[in-house]
Formats: structure tokens, sequence, C-alpha cells
């Protein structure tokens, strides 16, 4: 049987690697904030959550005129908090999902680190919530660019990324968010080329 709506037969890895972050700015991800923040002004939302923020910075870029709350894991954790006093920094908890209503919940390039993935998307649908976005990298695009480089690469997994425990195509991914919410959109970023990202609104009942 597939897991996470990814072909049978893919090789998931079985570990975590924490993913430090205080020295990232904006080099990856950066238009999936975009679209964030164009989706935030387009609908006049004011309270931002953002799971696994990292270093904090695309969040502050954007969104410093909005109410926002960042949840993020240790050593990132203790750097955002001393880096950004003024904002609210939580540890990431899915056992403890935060309990206030927030406009906009953005997810950039978590998903793929998680173990159990699954268990992140039960999190975030436990939050009250008007619109997500979330991205991961496209597998197929990206291990395209990695035969580019001439890099090694597996087909059926595990990722070349080692802090990846796996990645969708396409088709998968668009197929596994469905499963949790409403999907709006779901398109790729025309310049990180192996980014993609979906839009969606709480699952309808």
């Amino acid at each position: 049987m597939s897991e996470y709506c990814i072909y049978e037969g893919y090789n998931h890895r079985t570990e975590f690697a924490a993913c430090e972050q205080t020295t990232h700015t904006d080099e990856f991800q950066n238009e999936v904030y975009f679209e964030a923040r164009k989706l935030c002004v387009d609908s006049g939302y004011k309270t931002i959550l953002d799971i696994g923020c990292g270093s904090a910075f695309k969040l502050v870029k954007y969104f410093r005129d909005k109410r926002i709350t960042g949840l993020e894991l240790e050593p990132n954790l203790s750097f955002i908090r001393n880096k950004y006093p003024l904002y609210d920094f939580r540890e990431s908890d899915f056992d403890n999902p935060p309990t206030e209503q927030f406009d906009l919940i953005i997810c950039s390039d978590v998903v793929e680190h998680v173990l159990d993935p699954d268990e992140l998307l039960r999190f975030i649908s436990k939050i009250n919530f008007k619109h997500l976005v979330i991205s991961t990298p496209n597998r197929d695009v990206i291990q395209a660019l990695q035969r580019g480089f001439g890099w090694d690469v597996n087909p059926d997994g595990p990722p070349h990324n080692l802090m990846h425990v796996r990645e969708w195509s396409f088709d998968e991914f668009g197929r596994y968010m469905s499963c949790f919410f409403d999907i709006d959109r779901h398109f790729m970023t025309p310049i990180q080329k192996e980014c993609q990202v979906v839009v969606a609104t709480p699952k309808s009942i």
C-alpha cells in the first residue's frame, strides 16, 4: 500500500534530522511568502501563523505589519526569540495546537522533513484558520535539477537531501493535500523551479 499518496515502492527515510536554519534569509521559498502576502492583502487578513518558520526572516520581511506567530524547534526557536523579541514565537508541539483563530497559516517546506506528515496535517486541521499556504519540493523537478548538477539520484528515494524524509511529485502532493483540505490552487513557483505550492481552506463537512 502506498504511504502519504506516494507510489508503492518508494523508499522513505526512517530517521528525523534536525534542520538548523538560523543563517537562512530568503534564498529559498521567497515566492511562497510572496504569494502568502498577496493572499493576505487581497483578503484583508491580519493574523498569521507560520509553522516551521525557520530563521523567521521571511515571516518578518513580509508580515511585520500583521500579528504574527511562529512555531519552531530548537535551536531555531531560541535564536528567533532573541533576534525578534517583539514577536510571538512558540515551541512546535503537534499535541498542542494553538487555540487562537488565524486568518492565514503558512507551512513552507516543512512537510518533507516530518517522519509522519499525517501528524502535521492533522495538527493544522485542528487550528481555526481561513487559508493555508503549504509548499514542498516537486520530486520530479528536483531530481532532474540534481542530475543536471551531476549528483547521484535514486528515483525511488530516499531523497538526495539528507534532511528530507520523502518528496512528492506534483500529482501525489495534490492528492495528499486533498485528503485533509479543500484546494483552491496548486502551482509551481517560476523562479525556484522545484517548489510546488498549495493554497487551501479547511475541509468542507
